[in-house]
């Protein structure tokens, strides 16, 4: 119920920028994803959604996944990539988050931290019966929660997903190594444009040029053919 009011809610937000199905941009993601899903169809998961496409004409480089495999990828993204084999392990990255259920797992954790947190404010209540204390520490969970939990939580899946993406991709034998030029090329933009550069600790996903290296170090490992799910 809530995946498909998520999905209306975006669908409703992107009515006016959705490119047809018969633009030449749409038809390239539509063959890389089928291309995906055929290479991996022996994979638990993968042939039991029904991936829906869509294209947004916007500038973000970007592009995420709904939990029952909507697929949406910003033309910003296309725009990036200088290959099929890029924008291959970019979508096997989006769709191993759907596969590996991590919006249904992220959302069991944040409920169990908002019972912690509820615990947490009601015992500043208890010793101190204070409204502005209690603001104080609704505000104080907050960010214990966004940058103890949610930040570092929400890159550990972003790294789990590169790694099975990349399987993904190896099985539809495109060339692995792309995946970590991409986030060099992007790392190399942003210092050519002079993009400030956050810590990670304050980012959702890792910095490009960690993920970079993490799938340096991933390639050149044995077993891709043998692929199982973590």
């Amino acid at each position: 119920m809530l995946s498909q009011m998520e999905y209306n809610s975006w669908m409703k937000e992107f009515k006016n920028d959705l490119l047809t199905e018969k633009d030449p941009r749409y038809l390239t993601v539509k063959k890389i994803l089928q291309h995906l899903v055929e290479s991996n169809k022996d994979i638990p998961g993968i042939s039991e959604f029904q991936w829906i496409i869509h294209v947004v004409d916007r500038p973000s480089v970007n592009a995420f996944v709904l939990p029952h495999g909507q697929v949406f990828v910003f033309t910003g993204l296309l725009e990036a990539v200088t290959d099929v084999h890029q924008l291959t392990f970019l979508l096997g990255h989006e769709i191993a988050h759907a596969v590996l259920g991590h919006a249904a797992e992220k959302a069991s954790l944040v409920h169990l931290w908002d019972f912690l947190g509820l615990i947490f404010l009601v015992m500043i209540w208890a010793v101190c019966p204070r409204d502005s204390l209690a603001v104080l520490g609704q505000w104080i969970q907050s960010k214990l929660k966004e940058y103890v939990f949610d930040r570092p939580y929400s890159r550990t899946l972003e790294v789990e997903a590169d790694k099975v993406g990349l399987q993904f991709a190896a099985k539809a034998c495109v060339d692995v190594r792309a995946s970590s030029v991409f986030w060099q090329q992007l790392e190399f933009a942003d210092r050519i444009l002079g993009e400030p550069k956050l810590p990670e600790w304050l980012s959702t996903h890792p910095s490009h040029e960690n993920r970079a290296e993490h799938l340096e170090r991933l390639i050149p490992q044995k077993g891709f053919g043998d692929f199982s799910l973590p």
